[in-house]
């Protein structure tokens, strides 16, 4: 007998549980809104006779002969390879091979997702993308592929990227549906397919931005340098002169998708990174213009640390993605510099830097940071540029936008914070760190004045920003962007307990820690990573609001007596403070006066990060461990000669690089 469940058309699809009383609309249309609703119909599902398809190369067995295998999609020829065994196949015997239904309907609307919402790792050339699900809707309708829903030859070797944007794009599209089986199918399929080919690439890409925002630092930073590696060798070994200038666009884009996720991604503190800008001879990537239509452009090369004299303003959004490479590469290093202890290192201590001072590593940065920044344009530089005339442009203008103004905006936060007090009393004002190790001479005549109105305006300018975007219908719920929200609220709650710590110019702002609540309320609903952040924000807020009523009960205290919060503070990756002590050196929770350390500059310049690292290691030695069985069998070490580096056969995806 077989059991048969009512359910509706869209939990069907999503292969979700069905949860109703007996009459529509069910608990997860309700929860997909009233447009939803109204086509939520219960039904039993289909009587259909399943059609039994014979593997390749078994024409003539017998008809008594047993059921073949389903196909695979890494392979045309997995089920009768002998080099497989049946412990090698794709998917474990335990799961249904239909459990994720990738279909091109479905995978074309987590394209233009992903097109939109991601406009930091922009490799999908969209009319390439289309055809190739156009043709494969039509050699179904003529019947000349074998059907199911992750048969190889339909789809190709571009299986795991479709399933790795479904799995990224869900918790935009479908909050209500479970990604982690898209993103399971992605990576066995990746982990299956022998031959490295760009798509390949793509869907590692994708795979380590979905880890991340699944509060997975770990297995992001894996995905990561798989990426970083196969994209390296394609480049390698791939003969331009044989390739169409589609083709080298295309892997111009993932190479700077990759250098990109390489300056976000990062294994427990930042790492070196594996493609060092001062090594890289590939040209800067062209404009979406150029991009759309399959040509380079014009070509410029990295110099000079990522400061182009001879680059023009980009003056509309067109140019953007340049722009967003070489901003992430500085806001990378301020970010290393920050967790690693920033003004507290050893170096800096010993040489007693001073930020204001042009040599000074804060002073060579923000130059830099300015000096890129001066090269936005007015339309595109926020708040001078609207954000409803960029998302009025569609096609994820309004997103890029935002992208570009984000990058500055929390590099601009997180050097401002560097030199403000962590824990100041209700009547500070800018004055410079009173923690140690302190500054030897006084700074130029308003200067800590105009790092303050710097400091509180960005984190105003992300929360606007943020904000705007939502309030167009074009909200950006992803990883990076709930990092810059979560980072601007702990600055706009700071504000609003200290607001003489802005000369009170931040007063009637008060609601932007509001707007930062909504944001990260939808966001962790989301992505697990903002769960962490929360439960941070709960503690900053009750800390603040604690010290401001009362001073005196906090008086004395240093962020040394606070590690745990303020490395949480900086952590990109969602981990919130331990529930242990405020204070490393006493067992009391941080209400008791201790006096303020009068020699401990050694103290002081010791790294946050490092810190950190001693509660996280068996954590993450663990996490590593399970975290990808045989990661080193993953793939064989691609010598193959015969490797199709943009193979993607019989499709569209103009990907085919013939390589010597």
């Amino acid at each position: 007998m077989v059991r048969t469940t009512i359910a509706c058309a869209r939990c069907r699809r999503y292969k979700v549980k069905c949860m109703h009383s007996g009459n529509p609309p069910c608990q997860g249309c309700i929860r997909a809104g009233s447009e939803v609703c109204s086509t939520c119909i219960l039904s039993r599902p289909a009587v259909t006779r399943k059609k039994r398809h014979r593997p390749i190369g078994a024409h003539n067995a017998p008809p008594d002969a047993s059921p073949p295998q389903h196909r695979t999609v890494n392979s045309s020829q997995v089920d009768v390879s002998p080099a497989r065994s049946e412990h090698d196949s794709v998917l474990p015997p335990h799961r249904a091979r239909d459990d994720c239904a990738i279909d091109p309907e479905l995978v074309l609307r987590a394209g233009n997702v992903f097109n939109e919402k991601f406009p930091e790792i922009p490799f999908l050339h969209m009319s390439s993308f289309r055809k190739s699900l156009r043709l494969l809707d039509r050699d179904a309708d003529a019947g000349t592929g074998l059907s199911g829903a992750h048969n190889q030859s339909r789809f190709g070797p571009a299986s795991a990227l479709y399933a790795a944007l479904i799995a990224v794009t869900l918790p935009i599209i479908e909050p209500s549906v479970k990604a982690d089986e898209y993103a399971a199918l992605a990576k066995q399929l990746v982990s299956a397919d022998d031959a490295g080919d760009i798509s390949q690439v793509q869907a590692l890409i994708v795979l380590a931005i979905y880890e991340w925002g699944s509060g997975k630092p770990y297995q992001a930073w894996i995905y990561s340098g798989m990426a970083i590696r196969l994209v390296q060798l394609i480049g390698s070994i791939t003969d331009r002169e044989k390739t169409t200038e589609l083709q080298q666009v295309i892997y111009n884009r993932t190479f700077w998708s990759c250098f990109v996720l390489d300056r976000l991604v990062f294994c427990g503190k930042p790492q070196p990174p594996a493609l060092p800008l001062s090594l890289i001879d590939t040209h800067w990537p062209s404009g979406d213009v150029d991009f759309a239509f399959g040509t380079l452009g014009r070509k410029i090369f990295p110099e000079n640390n990522c400061v182009q004299s001879s680059m023009t303003a980009v003056e509309d959004i067109d140019g953007y993605f340049a722009l967003l490479v070489q901003g992430i590469d500085i806001w990378s290093d301020i970010f290393k510099w920050v967790v690693n202890g920033g003004r507290r290192q050893s170096y800096a201590v010993t040489s007693k830097e001073l930020p204001w001072s042009a040599g000074s590593y804060w002073g060579v940065t923000y130059k830099r940071l300015q000096l890129w920044r001066q090269r936005h344009g007015g339309r595109i530089r926020f708040p001078d540029g609207s954000v409803d005339g960029h998302v009025s442009l569609r096609g994820g203008a309004g997103e890029a936008f935002a992208y570009i103004n984000l990058i500055y905006h929390v590099s601009m936060l997180f050097l401002g914070r560097e030199y403000i007090p962590f824990l100041p009393t209700p009547t500070s004002r800018p004055s410079g760190p009173v923690d140690p190790p302190l500054l030897n001479k006084a700074a130029p005549s308003q200067w800590w004045e105009d790092r303050a109105n710097e400091l509180f305006s960005a984190s105003s300018n992300i929360t606007a920003l943020l904000n705007e975007l939502r309030t167009e219908g074009a909200p950006l719920l992803t990883p990076f962007a709930g990092f810059c929200a979560f980072s601007a609220a702990t600055m706009n709650i700071y504000v609003v307990c200290f607001p003489e710590m802005n000369l009170g110019r931040s007063r009637g702002k008060e609601a932007n820690f509001d707007m930062d609540l909504i944001y990260l309320d939808e966001f962790r609903a989301r992505w697990p990573m903002g769960a962490g952040w929360w439960v941070t924000l709960e503690k900053i807020k009750d800390l603040y609001r604690r010290a401001s009523a009362d001073g005196s009960r906090y008086a004395g205290k240093t962020q040394a007596d606070f590690v745990h919060l303020l490395t949480s503070i900086h952590d990109c990756t969602g981990a919130s403070p331990e529930d242990g002590d405020e204070n490393p050196r006493s067992k009391t929770r941080g209400l008791t006066k201790l006096g303020h350390p009068s020699s401990e500059d050694h103290q002081a310049a010791m790294s946050l990060q490092q810190v950190s690292q001693s509660r996280t290691l068996d954590d993450a030695a663990l996490q590593a461990a399970q975290m990808i069985p045989d990661w080193n069998e993953l793939w064989s070490l691609w010598g193959d000669p015969q490797m199709a580096a943009f193979g993607v056969e019989e499709n569209s995806y103009e990907y085919s690089f013939e390589i010597l």
